[in-house]
């Protein structure tokens, strides 16, 4: 904030804050988040009950468009224009569980989900068939739930074979939790393997969540788990992957001062660089005894921030649970959120762009009134900005959209890895390492991101890479490091713009909802709604002129109706198809464009 010199600007100032405080406005550096409040949206309505569970940005159906996940409760499919449905096929009233990790664990190009809990048959492996349908796995180690308790749990592919890796955190002495940790092999047919990791897998503490990141961007993922039992401090348990240094994925635990010698009653972990200087520097939230922590990364030396360097990001009491961190306001630092238990309101912190942080209290998110526990950062209405979802009970859980309008812009990147060809990295780029350099203010500025599926309390933000860039005419440079260590770079990248990045293949502009960009690739997208009746929508992307052809058939291969038969220009399109007379059962969807073909199955239910 700029200082005033003169007492009449002094009062001017707190006139002003007052007035915007009075008028109920809720803009701080830009932002305006606004809380969604409209009874016709089942995110608004649904009952919550119950505490400490997660929620999650994914796009379930490969729409380009972000759906919501809340742990206990369900998948709302965003349907673009700000509406969502509940999604009934998909993971509906899950009973008491907390956390979940989202990751395309078969490499099918449909993202899957594991959630967890502290008690009862409630942890489970949901594969994603396509459709909006998530069938559970009952099979194997990994379908044992009773087996399966624990408090958090997060994929990456820890041994760098394409296929992401499952840890469950055991939160010992917490519901029937009364084992360690549970880290399963993904064997890349659709089965796991329980490994036994000494140290990680045979040791009884109060594990929370667990945050794989790359701290020393070595090449392989490292786990971060908070510990706190909730009242008391102790050491976290911060592990470092020695793959790279030895050929084997032995994972060991971290000792190094302050990181891993100061005592936390830890929540989450985030690495992250939010002074860009593209190296990854770490905060914790602490639950009660002690402050939140943030230690600045200086070449692989960690500092522990003060009050006096940082703001009072470090010095606030509470008793906090989620930090996420994103850029909400564009102008090219990461700011973060934070949620608390126990009443109390959550904190939001504005990075100054000079290692500090100033608090926020007049926003939407931080107004509202009632305990917090998970939250989620994504772009779901596809503007731009990173809009929020927080949960808590019925009355304190909050959508909040981020109606940016300062003008600064920025970037979003969909990564894709190449798996399940041999050598290519995990489908959902899990690990994947981000960065952009471009002119800020005059400065040019590198800044720092990860694909991760993990960043919150027992929940993650979406799986794309969201970067602001402020004034920024161009992007001078964009680097994208694949975990299986292929390095891409580009140049002169236009901002403003959604971006698809194909290992290998380089990037190529996506489309968003409203744009007229033509797509990088032919692209048949799952109907919705589905299930439906009587109608449903089919969307499809062309990247060039081409004789369409788009129809349904019945299971038995005849032909039951003919949507599209002519020529279309590259674009995006959508048809709605009315089943008519057509009986209940699974139809199947062709699109034909040029020398892509691809078909999809839905669902009538009449």
């Amino acid at each position: 904030m700029n200082s005033f010199k003169s007492i009449s600007s002094q009062v001017l100032s707190i006139l002003i804050t007052f007035f915007i405080s009075f008028a109920g406005a809720v803009t701080a550096s830009g932002q305006n988040f606004i809380k969604i409040t409209d009874t016709n949206n089942p995110i608004v309505t649904d009952f919550l009950s119950g505490g400490y569970f997660g929620t999650s940005w994914i796009d379930i159906d490969n729409d380009r468009k972000l759906d919501l996940f809340v742990n206990r409760k369900a998948v709302y499919k965003n349907l673009g224009g700000g509406n969502f449905t509940v999604l009934e096929t998909a993971m509906g009233n899950q009973l008491p569980n907390l956390g979940n990790s989202w990751s395309d664990y078969n490499n099918d190009g449909f993202i899957d989900c594991f959630v967890v809990s502290t008690g009862g048959p409630y942890s489970f492996l949901y594969r994603n068939e396509g459709g909006g349908i998530m069938t559970k796995i009952n099979t194997g180690e990994i379908g044992d739930s009773n087996y399966n308790t624990g408090w958090g749990c997060a994929w990456a592919d820890y041994d760098n074979d394409g296929n992401n890796d499952l840890l469950i955190v055991a939160a010992n002495a917490f519901g029937v939790v009364n084992h360690s940790n549970r880290l399963y092999h993904n064997n890349g047919k659709g089965s796991f393997s329980r490994v036994n990791m000494p140290g990680l897998t045979d040791t009884l503490a109060p594990f929370t969540v667990a945050t794989w990141t790359d701290y020393d961007q070595d090449g392989d993922m490292d786990i971060f788990i908070g510990t706190g039992p909730g009242g008391s401090v102790s050491r976290d348990y911060l592990y470092r992957n020695m793959l790279t240094e030895t050929g084997t994925a032995n994972i060991v635990r971290l000792n190094l001062s302050p990181l891993s010698t100061d005592l936390h009653d830890g929540q989450v972990w985030n690495l992250i660089d939010y002074d860009n200087d593209t190296d990854l520097d770490a905060f914790i939230t602490n639950y009660s005894g002690v402050p939140n922590m943030l230690y600045r990364n200086n070449n692989g030396i960690y500092e522990r921030m003060t009050s006096d360097q940082a703001g009072s990001i470090v010095s606030d009491p509470g008793n906090y649970l989620t930090n996420l961190w994103g850029d909400f306001d564009n102008d090219g630092d990461l700011d973060c959120f934070v949620t608390r238990d126990l009443n109390q309101q959550c904190r939001y912190y504005d990075n100054n762009g000079n290692g500090s942080f100033t608090r926020k209290d007049s926003l939407a998110m931080v107004l509202n009134q009632g305990t917090n526990f998970g939250a989620t950062a994504g772009d779901y209405d596809n503007n731009g900005t990173l809009d929020l979802f927080v949960t808590g009970t019925t009355a304190s859980k909050g959508l909040y959209r981020n109606d940016l309008n300062n003008g600064n812009k920025w970037i979003n990147i969909r990564c894709t890895g190449g798996a399940p060809v041999s050598g290519m990295s995990n489908k959902s780029a899990i690990g994947t390492k981000v960065k952009v350099k471009a002119v800020i203010n005059g400065i040019p500025v590198w800044q720092y991101r990860e694909v991760l599926a993990q960043n919150s309390f027992n929940s993650m933000n979406m799986l794309n890479v969201h970067f602001g860039l402020g004034n920024a005419s161009v992007i001078d440079s964009l680097v994208i490091i694949w975990p299986r260590g292929l390095r891409e770079a580009f140049t002169n990248v236009q901002p403003n713009a959604f971006y698809d990045a194909n290992e290998g293949g380089g990037i190529v502009s996506g489309i968003s909802e409203g744009s007229n960009i033509i797509p990088g690739e032919f692209r048949l997208y799952q109907n919705y709604p589905n299930p439906f009746n009587p109608t449903t929508t089919i969307g499809y992307e062309l990247k060039s002129n081409s004789y369409v052809s788009l129809s349904v058939y019945n299971v038995l291969g005849k032909k039951v109706a003919e949507l599209v038969n002519s020529k279309q220009s590259g674009g995006k399109y959508e048809v709605e198809f009315e089943s008519g007379n057509l009986s209940s059962g699974i139809y199947i969807y062709k699109l034909s464009a040029g020398n892509y073909s691809e078909s999809r199955r839905m669902m009538l239910i009449k």
